[in-house]
């Protein structure tokens, strides 16, 4: 359609939201939905509600809180690359002690935030990873 620009025939941010909290993982979509440009096609409350809600959805970005029972963020991220390559992965973390953060070279993943940072990075970290996908696939592995 002439006049149009290459945004608005650009297709939606794919996202899927992980988190066990459910206040938390509503806060998260509620503060995405507003945001042009994304779409929802998940919420799971666990590492393998997510897995399989990937399979189905096939997001384009996942954001995943680091410590949910059962299966971790790290694991959930690592297995949902290995399975979906070209999604990319911000892991979330509320922990205030050291111990239960992430250390960088574990994460295996594209992004991280501090929960505490989410409301005013995760949009822009969001952008910023969609866009690198579109200009070339992730260039890592996380085997």
């Amino acid at each position: 359609m002439p006049g149009r620009s290459d945004a608005m025939d650009a297709q939606p941010i794919r996202i899927l939201l992980v988190d066990d909290d459910a206040f938390f993982l509503n806060s998260l979509e509620a503060l995405l939905t507003v945001e042009p440009g994304l779409e929802i096609v998940g919420k799971a409350a666990s590492g393998q509600e997510a897995l399989a809600a990937a399979a189905l959805a096939e997001p384009d970005v996942a954001v995943i809180d680091v410590l949910m029972p059962t299966m971790s963020g790290i694991e959930c991220a690592r297995l949902l690359q290995e399975r979906h390559p070209k999604a990319r992965v911000i892991l979330i973390s509320g922990s205030i002690f050291e111990d239960k953060r992430p250390h960088p070279d574990e994460r295996g993943t594209d992004a991280y935030l501090e929960k505490s940072e989410v409301p005013e990075r995760l949009h822009a970290t969001i952008l910023a990873l969609a866009a690198e996908t579109t200009a070339a696939p992730p260039s890592h592995t996380n085997a």
